[in-house]
Protein backbone atom coordinates (compact mmCIF):
# COMPACT_ATOMS: atom_id res chain seq x y z
CA UNK A 1 0.00 0.00 0.00
CA UNK A 2 1.58 3.26 -1.14
CA UNK A 3 1.23 6.60 0.68
CA UNK A 4 3.56 9.19 -0.92
CA UNK A 5 3.19 12.96 -1.31
CA UNK A 6 4.67 14.80 -4.28
CA UNK A 7 5.58 18.45 -4.61
CA UNK A 8 4.60 18.47 -8.26
CA UNK A 9 7.97 18.90 -9.96
CA UNK A 10 8.63 15.17 -10.08
CA UNK A 11 12.13 15.78 -11.40
CA UNK A 12 13.76 13.45 -8.94
CA UNK A 13 11.00 10.86 -8.82
CA UNK A 14 10.97 9.59 -12.38
CA UNK A 15 13.42 7.90 -14.67
CA UNK A 16 14.17 10.17 -17.63
CA UNK A 17 16.15 7.77 -19.74
CA UNK A 18 13.46 7.66 -22.42
CA UNK A 19 13.59 11.39 -22.96
CA UNK A 20 9.87 11.47 -23.63
CA UNK A 21 8.62 14.59 -21.83
CA UNK A 22 4.96 13.77 -22.50
CA UNK A 23 5.29 10.45 -20.72
CA UNK A 24 7.01 12.15 -17.79
CA UNK A 25 4.23 14.73 -17.51
CA UNK A 26 1.65 11.97 -17.49
CA UNK A 27 3.52 10.16 -14.73
CA UNK A 28 3.79 13.35 -12.69
CA UNK A 29 0.07 14.01 -13.03
CA UNK A 30 -0.76 10.50 -11.86
CA UNK A 31 1.69 10.67 -8.95
CA UNK A 32 0.22 13.97 -7.78
CA UNK A 33 -3.02 12.13 -7.04
CA UNK A 34 -1.20 9.84 -4.58
CA UNK A 35 -1.24 11.25 -1.06
CA UNK A 36 1.47 9.06 0.43
CA UNK A 37 3.20 5.70 0.24
CA UNK A 38 3.71 3.20 3.05
CA UNK A 39 5.16 -0.27 2.67
CA UNK A 40 3.05 -2.83 4.52
CA UNK A 41 4.18 -6.03 2.79
CA UNK A 42 7.66 -7.46 2.82
CA UNK A 43 9.51 -10.10 0.86
CA UNK A 44 8.92 -13.34 2.71
CA UNK A 45 8.59 -17.05 2.19
CA UNK A 46 5.32 -18.27 3.64
CA UNK A 47 5.30 -21.45 5.71
CA UNK A 48 2.78 -23.96 4.41
CA UNK A 49 0.77 -26.39 6.47
CA UNK A 50 0.87 -30.08 5.80
CA UNK A 51 -2.67 -29.85 4.46
CA UNK A 52 -1.73 -27.41 1.72
CA UNK A 53 1.39 -29.37 0.87
CA UNK A 54 -0.69 -32.40 -0.05
CA UNK A 55 -3.11 -30.45 -2.20
CA UNK A 56 -2.28 -30.81 -5.87
CA UNK A 57 -3.48 -27.35 -6.92
CA UNK A 58 -3.20 -25.44 -3.69
CA UNK A 59 -4.14 -21.75 -4.07
CA UNK A 60 -1.65 -20.95 -1.33
CA UNK A 61 1.05 -20.95 -3.97
CA UNK A 62 0.16 -17.28 -4.42
CA UNK A 63 1.94 -16.64 -1.13
CA UNK A 64 5.32 -17.42 -2.74
CA UNK A 65 5.05 -14.40 -5.04
CA UNK A 66 6.58 -11.01 -4.35
CA UNK A 67 5.23 -8.80 -1.55
CA UNK A 68 1.61 -7.88 -2.11
CA UNK A 69 -1.04 -6.06 -0.07
CA UNK A 70 -4.14 -8.20 -0.64
CA UNK A 71 -6.86 -6.21 1.15
CA UNK A 72 -7.36 -2.96 3.08
CA UNK A 73 -10.15 -1.89 5.42
CA UNK A 74 -10.92 1.31 7.31
CA UNK A 75 -12.17 0.89 10.86
CA UNK A 76 -15.92 1.13 11.23
CA UNK A 77 -18.05 3.78 12.91
CA UNK A 78 -19.37 3.55 16.43
CA UNK A 79 -21.72 5.23 18.85
CA UNK A 80 -18.94 5.58 21.41
CA UNK A 81 -17.96 9.25 21.88
CA UNK A 82 -14.60 8.18 23.27
CA UNK A 83 -13.62 6.79 19.88
CA UNK A 84 -13.48 10.19 18.22
CA UNK A 85 -11.92 11.89 21.21
CA UNK A 86 -8.87 9.67 21.70
CA UNK A 87 -6.60 7.33 19.82
CA UNK A 88 -5.48 5.17 22.69
CA UNK A 89 -4.94 1.49 21.76
CA UNK A 90 -7.91 0.41 23.88
CA UNK A 91 -10.25 2.29 21.55
CA UNK A 92 -8.76 1.25 18.25
CA UNK A 93 -11.70 -0.79 17.01
CA UNK A 94 -14.27 1.89 17.77
CA UNK A 95 -13.25 4.60 15.33
CA UNK A 96 -14.80 5.76 12.11
CA UNK A 97 -11.92 5.54 9.66
CA UNK A 98 -9.19 6.56 12.11
CA UNK A 99 -7.47 3.24 11.53
CA UNK A 100 -6.57 1.30 8.41
CA UNK A 101 -6.13 -2.47 8.53
CA UNK A 102 -4.11 -4.34 5.89
CA UNK A 103 -3.41 -7.99 5.10
CA UNK A 104 -0.70 -9.35 2.84
CA UNK A 105 0.27 -12.44 0.90
CA UNK A 106 2.97 -13.16 3.48
CA UNK A 107 0.30 -13.73 6.13
CA UNK A 108 0.74 -10.47 8.04
CA UNK A 109 -1.96 -8.30 9.63
CA UNK A 110 -1.26 -4.62 10.34
CA UNK A 111 -3.02 -1.56 11.73
CA UNK A 112 -2.13 1.95 10.60
CA UNK A 113 -3.02 5.37 11.94
CA UNK A 114 -4.88 6.87 8.97
CA UNK A 115 -4.20 10.50 9.86
CA UNK A 116 -0.51 9.90 10.47
CA UNK A 117 -0.20 7.90 7.27
CA UNK A 118 -1.63 10.77 5.25
CA UNK A 119 0.62 13.34 6.95
CA UNK A 120 3.89 11.61 6.08
CA UNK A 121 5.56 13.82 3.51
CA UNK A 122 8.09 11.19 2.51
CA UNK A 123 8.36 7.69 3.92
CA UNK A 124 11.04 6.12 1.76
CA UNK A 125 11.81 3.30 4.16
CA UNK A 126 11.06 -0.15 2.78
CA UNK A 127 11.39 -1.57 6.29
CA UNK A 128 7.88 -2.24 7.56
CA UNK A 129 8.97 -2.11 11.21
CA UNK A 130 10.35 1.42 10.90
CA UNK A 131 7.20 3.15 9.62
CA UNK A 132 5.72 5.44 12.30
CA UNK A 133 2.25 5.06 10.77
CA UNK A 134 2.04 1.36 11.69
CA UNK A 135 0.54 1.09 15.18
CA UNK A 136 0.81 -2.68 15.47
CA UNK A 137 1.70 -5.60 13.31
CA UNK A 138 1.35 -9.39 13.52
CA UNK A 139 3.73 -11.29 11.30
CA UNK A 140 2.47 -14.76 10.36
CA UNK A 141 -1.06 -13.98 11.50
CA UNK A 142 -1.78 -16.82 9.09
CA UNK A 143 0.71 -19.42 7.91
CA UNK A 144 -0.20 -18.62 4.29
CA UNK A 145 -1.37 -15.54 2.43
CA UNK A 146 -4.45 -13.72 3.71
CA UNK A 147 -6.98 -13.06 1.00
CA UNK A 148 -9.87 -11.25 2.74
CA UNK A 149 -10.41 -8.87 5.64
CA UNK A 150 -13.69 -7.90 7.32
CA UNK A 151 -14.86 -6.07 10.46
CA UNK A 152 -18.02 -7.13 12.25
CA UNK A 153 -20.56 -4.49 13.29
CA UNK A 154 -20.25 -2.81 16.65
CA UNK A 155 -23.41 -4.51 17.95
CA UNK A 156 -22.01 -7.99 17.36
CA UNK A 157 -21.83 -10.23 20.47
CA UNK A 158 -18.05 -10.11 20.05
CA UNK A 159 -17.91 -6.39 19.31
CA UNK A 160 -16.25 -4.95 16.18
CA UNK A 161 -13.64 -7.68 15.86
CA UNK A 162 -11.75 -8.41 12.66
CA UNK A 163 -12.17 -11.52 10.53
CA UNK A 164 -9.46 -12.74 8.17
CA UNK A 165 -9.63 -15.52 5.58
CA UNK A 166 -6.60 -17.10 3.95
CA UNK A 167 -5.59 -19.07 0.88
CA UNK A 168 -6.36 -22.51 2.31
CA UNK A 169 -9.74 -21.73 3.87
CA UNK A 170 -8.81 -20.77 7.44
CA UNK A 171 -10.94 -18.08 9.10
CA UNK A 172 -9.60 -16.28 12.18
CA UNK A 173 -11.22 -13.70 14.45
CA UNK A 174 -9.11 -10.94 16.04
CA UNK A 175 -9.58 -8.67 19.05
CA UNK A 176 -7.58 -5.60 18.03
CA UNK A 177 -7.30 -4.43 21.64
CA UNK A 178 -5.15 -7.49 22.28
CA UNK A 179 -3.31 -7.09 18.99
CA UNK A 180 -2.37 -3.52 19.92
CA UNK A 181 0.20 -4.79 22.41
CA UNK A 182 2.27 -6.15 19.51
CA UNK A 183 4.55 -3.81 17.60
CA UNK A 184 5.86 -4.44 14.12
CA UNK A 185 8.86 -6.75 14.15
CA UNK A 186 10.92 -8.86 11.82
CA UNK A 187 8.81 -11.95 12.47
CA UNK A 188 10.03 -15.50 12.92
CA UNK A 189 8.81 -17.80 10.11
CA UNK A 190 8.10 -20.47 12.73
CA UNK A 191 5.97 -18.21 14.93
CA UNK A 192 2.31 -19.15 15.32
CA UNK A 193 2.66 -22.57 13.69
CA UNK A 194 1.60 -24.57 16.73
CA UNK A 195 -1.00 -22.18 18.11
CA UNK A 196 -2.83 -19.03 16.99
CA UNK A 197 -1.01 -15.77 17.79
CA UNK A 198 -1.95 -13.36 20.53
CA UNK A 199 -5.16 -11.51 19.70
CA UNK A 200 -6.75 -14.42 17.82
CA UNK A 201 -10.02 -15.24 19.58
CA UNK A 202 -11.16 -18.12 17.38
CA UNK A 203 -10.22 -20.01 14.26
CA UNK A 204 -12.11 -22.36 11.95
CA UNK A 205 -10.49 -24.47 9.24
CA UNK A 206 -13.49 -26.03 7.53
CA UNK A 207 -12.99 -24.89 3.92
CA UNK A 208 -10.43 -26.23 1.48
CA UNK A 209 -9.74 -23.33 -0.87
CA UNK A 210 -9.23 -19.59 -0.53
CA UNK A 211 -11.81 -17.41 1.24
CA UNK A 212 -13.28 -14.99 -1.28
CA UNK A 213 -15.62 -12.72 0.71
CA UNK A 214 -17.21 -12.02 4.10
CA UNK A 215 -20.45 -10.46 5.27
CA UNK A 216 -22.59 -10.52 8.41
CA UNK A 217 -26.23 -10.08 9.35
CA UNK A 218 -27.45 -6.81 10.83
CA UNK A 219 -27.04 -7.78 14.47
CA UNK A 220 -23.62 -9.33 13.91
CA UNK A 221 -24.56 -12.71 15.36
CA UNK A 222 -23.52 -14.58 12.21
CA UNK A 223 -20.43 -14.21 10.03
CA UNK A 224 -20.75 -15.65 6.53
CA UNK A 225 -17.85 -16.57 4.27
CA UNK A 226 -17.83 -17.60 0.62
CA UNK A 227 -15.09 -19.86 -0.64
CA UNK A 228 -13.64 -21.01 -3.94
CA UNK A 229 -14.34 -24.62 -2.92
CA UNK A 230 -18.03 -23.98 -3.68
CA UNK A 231 -19.31 -23.89 -0.10
CA UNK A 232 -20.89 -21.17 1.99
CA UNK A 233 -19.79 -21.21 5.65
CA UNK A 234 -21.78 -19.60 8.45
CA UNK A 235 -20.15 -18.93 11.83
CA UNK A 236 -21.94 -18.24 15.11
CA UNK A 237 -20.40 -15.24 16.86
CA UNK A 238 -22.14 -16.18 20.10
CA UNK A 239 -20.09 -19.38 20.15
CA UNK A 240 -16.91 -17.34 20.53
CA UNK A 241 -18.06 -16.02 23.89
CA UNK A 242 -18.99 -19.42 25.33
CA UNK A 243 -16.75 -20.84 28.02
CA UNK A 244 -15.30 -24.29 27.64
CA UNK A 245 -15.59 -24.31 23.83
CA UNK A 246 -12.72 -25.15 21.52
CA UNK A 247 -10.99 -22.09 20.10
CA UNK A 248 -9.61 -24.01 17.13
CA UNK A 249 -11.97 -26.02 14.92
CA UNK A 250 -10.27 -27.98 12.15
CA UNK A 251 -12.13 -30.10 9.64
CA UNK A 252 -9.87 -32.72 7.97
CA UNK A 253 -9.03 -32.08 4.36
CA UNK A 254 -10.56 -34.18 1.62
CA UNK A 255 -9.25 -37.71 1.53
CA UNK A 256 -7.19 -38.01 -1.69
CA UNK A 257 -8.00 -41.74 -1.78
CA UNK A 258 -11.75 -41.21 -1.59
CA UNK A 259 -13.65 -42.96 -4.40
CA UNK A 260 -16.23 -40.51 -5.89
CA UNK A 261 -18.28 -43.45 -7.19
CA UNK A 262 -19.20 -44.37 -3.64
CA UNK A 263 -22.62 -43.27 -2.44
CA UNK A 264 -21.45 -41.36 0.60
CA UNK A 265 -18.56 -39.00 1.21
CA UNK A 266 -16.87 -39.20 4.62
CA UNK A 267 -17.69 -35.57 5.34
CA UNK A 268 -21.39 -36.18 4.84
CA UNK A 269 -21.42 -37.69 8.31
CA UNK A 270 -21.11 -34.18 9.73
CA UNK A 271 -24.54 -33.25 11.05
CA UNK A 272 -26.24 -29.94 11.73
CA UNK A 273 -25.18 -30.29 15.37
CA UNK A 274 -21.91 -28.58 14.39
CA UNK A 275 -23.76 -25.29 14.93
CA UNK A 276 -24.24 -26.08 18.61
CA UNK A 277 -20.99 -27.96 19.22
CA UNK A 278 -18.52 -26.08 17.03
CA UNK A 279 -20.24 -22.82 16.09
CA UNK A 280 -20.55 -23.28 12.34
CA UNK A 281 -22.63 -24.77 9.56
CA UNK A 282 -21.98 -25.18 5.82
CA UNK A 283 -23.90 -25.43 2.59
CA UNK A 284 -23.67 -28.28 0.15
CA UNK A 285 -21.01 -27.95 -2.53
CA UNK A 286 -22.50 -25.75 -5.25
CA UNK A 287 -20.13 -27.13 -7.92
CA UNK A 288 -19.13 -23.54 -8.67
CA UNK A 289 -16.76 -21.11 -7.01
CA UNK A 290 -18.53 -18.64 -4.71
CA UNK A 291 -16.72 -15.31 -5.13
CA UNK A 292 -18.79 -12.56 -3.49
CA UNK A 293 -21.81 -12.08 -1.24
CA UNK A 294 -24.23 -9.56 0.27
CA UNK A 295 -27.42 -9.63 2.32
CA UNK A 296 -30.67 -8.27 0.83
CA UNK A 297 -34.39 -8.35 1.72
CA UNK A 298 -33.73 -7.22 5.32
CA UNK A 299 -31.17 -10.00 5.79
CA UNK A 300 -33.65 -12.70 4.82
CA UNK A 301 -31.73 -13.51 1.63
CA UNK A 302 -28.03 -13.84 0.86
CA UNK A 303 -26.95 -13.29 -2.74
CA UNK A 304 -23.65 -14.78 -3.93
CA UNK A 305 -21.74 -14.23 -7.15
CA UNK A 306 -20.17 -17.26 -8.82
CA UNK A 307 -17.40 -18.10 -11.26
CA UNK A 308 -19.96 -19.10 -13.91
CA UNK A 309 -21.70 -15.70 -13.78
CA UNK A 310 -24.76 -16.84 -11.83
CA UNK A 311 -26.28 -14.97 -8.89
CA UNK A 312 -27.28 -17.61 -6.35
CA UNK A 313 -29.55 -16.84 -3.40
CA UNK A 314 -29.72 -18.54 -0.02
CA UNK A 315 -32.61 -18.15 2.42
CA UNK A 316 -31.87 -17.19 6.02
CA UNK A 317 -31.30 -20.18 8.33
CA UNK A 318 -31.65 -22.57 5.37
CA UNK A 319 -28.02 -22.62 4.36
CA UNK A 320 -27.80 -26.18 3.06
CA UNK A 321 -28.63 -25.23 -0.55
CA UNK A 322 -29.61 -22.28 -2.71
CA UNK A 323 -33.23 -21.21 -3.01
CA UNK A 324 -32.98 -19.23 -6.27
CA UNK A 325 -30.58 -18.72 -9.17
CA UNK A 326 -30.34 -15.82 -11.59
CA UNK A 327 -28.05 -16.42 -14.61
CA UNK A 328 -27.17 -13.68 -17.04
CA UNK A 329 -23.61 -12.45 -16.45
CA UNK A 330 -21.32 -13.66 -19.24
CA UNK A 331 -18.34 -14.04 -16.87
CA UNK A 332 -17.58 -14.37 -13.16
CA UNK A 333 -19.17 -12.05 -10.59
CA UNK A 334 -16.23 -10.95 -8.45
CA UNK A 335 -17.90 -8.17 -6.42
CA UNK A 336 -21.38 -7.37 -5.09
CA UNK A 337 -22.49 -4.12 -3.44
CA UNK A 338 -25.92 -3.69 -1.88
CA UNK A 339 -27.80 -0.57 -3.01
CA UNK A 340 -31.10 -1.23 -1.25
CA UNK A 341 -33.10 -4.24 -0.09
CA UNK A 342 -33.99 -5.18 -3.68
CA UNK A 343 -31.03 -3.94 -5.72
CA UNK A 344 -27.31 -4.70 -5.95
CA UNK A 345 -24.41 -3.62 -8.10
CA UNK A 346 -22.25 -6.39 -9.53
CA UNK A 347 -18.65 -6.21 -10.72
CA UNK A 348 -17.78 -8.80 -13.34
CA UNK A 349 -14.69 -10.14 -15.08
CA UNK A 350 -15.96 -8.64 -18.34
CA UNK A 351 -15.21 -5.19 -16.88
CA UNK A 352 -18.79 -4.01 -16.46
CA UNK A 353 -20.63 -2.75 -13.38
CA UNK A 354 -24.29 -3.72 -13.57
CA UNK A 355 -27.38 -2.81 -11.54
CA UNK A 356 -29.52 -5.87 -10.81
CA UNK A 357 -32.91 -6.18 -9.12
CA UNK A 358 -33.58 -9.42 -7.29
CA UNK A 359 -36.87 -11.17 -6.50
CA UNK A 360 -38.32 -10.28 -8.94
CA UNK A 361 -35.16 -10.65 -11.03
CA UNK A 362 -34.31 -8.01 -13.58
CA UNK A 363 -31.18 -6.48 -15.13
CA UNK A 364 -31.75 -2.75 -14.62
CA UNK A 365 -28.81 -1.67 -16.74
CA UNK A 366 -25.06 -1.18 -17.00
CA UNK A 367 -23.62 1.55 -14.82
CA UNK A 368 -20.28 1.64 -16.61
CA UNK A 369 -17.10 -0.29 -17.04
CA UNK A 370 -13.33 -0.53 -16.97
CA UNK A 371 -12.63 -1.11 -20.67
CA UNK A 372 -12.78 -4.87 -20.40
CA UNK A 373 -10.58 -5.23 -17.32
CA UNK A 374 -12.05 -7.37 -14.50
CA UNK A 375 -13.78 -5.45 -11.69
CA UNK A 376 -12.33 -6.68 -8.40
CA UNK A 377 -14.13 -4.60 -5.76
CA UNK A 378 -17.06 -2.22 -5.19
CA UNK A 379 -17.59 0.03 -2.18
CA UNK A 380 -19.40 3.03 -0.76
CA UNK A 381 -17.69 6.28 0.17
CA UNK A 382 -18.30 7.89 3.55
CA UNK A 383 -21.91 9.02 3.73
CA UNK A 384 -22.80 6.86 0.71
CA UNK A 385 -22.27 9.82 -1.60
CA UNK A 386 -20.31 7.85 -4.19
CA UNK A 387 -19.63 4.28 -5.25
CA UNK A 388 -16.10 3.29 -6.14
CA UNK A 389 -15.04 0.43 -8.41
CA UNK A 390 -11.54 -1.04 -8.59
CA UNK A 391 -10.23 -2.96 -11.57
CA UNK A 392 -7.10 -4.44 -13.11
CA UNK A 393 -6.78 -1.32 -15.26
CA UNK A 394 -5.24 0.35 -12.15
CA UNK A 395 -8.01 2.96 -11.98
CA UNK A 396 -10.57 3.70 -9.29
CA UNK A 397 -13.74 4.91 -10.97
CA UNK A 398 -16.29 6.88 -8.95
CA UNK A 399 -20.04 6.95 -9.50
CA UNK A 400 -22.22 9.66 -7.96
CA UNK A 401 -24.93 8.36 -5.65
CA UNK A 402 -28.39 9.89 -5.65
CA UNK A 403 -31.75 8.88 -4.24
CA UNK A 404 -32.79 5.73 -6.02
CA UNK A 405 -29.49 4.89 -7.70
CA UNK A 406 -26.03 5.90 -8.85
CA UNK A 407 -24.61 7.51 -11.95
CA UNK A 408 -21.18 8.03 -13.50
CA UNK A 409 -19.47 11.14 -12.13
CA UNK A 410 -16.95 11.38 -14.95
Amino acid sequence: MHVKKHSGNGADDHAMSSGNEDEIDDEEEEDDTILSTIFVAKQTTATFSSASATTAASPSKKATQGPSCRDVLFSGATNSPAASATKQPTNQTFGGGEFLFTVCNGGSLRCLDSELACSLLDDNSSDVASSPAILWSIENAHNVGINKLYQLPYNSPCGPILATGDDIGTVRLWDTRMCASQKANSGNPFDNLMKPPRGCLQQWKINHDYITDFTSNDDGTSLLATCADGKLSVFDMRYVKRTGCSKSIVLPDLDPNWDPTQNQHPQQNIKSSTWETHGYTQSENQEDELLSCAFIKKSSKLVCGTQEGILTLFSKDIWCDVSDRYPGHPQSIDAILKIDEDTVLTGSSDGLVRAVQLLPNSLLGVLGGHDGFPVEALGWSAGRKMVGSVSHDEYIRLWVSFEGGVENCE
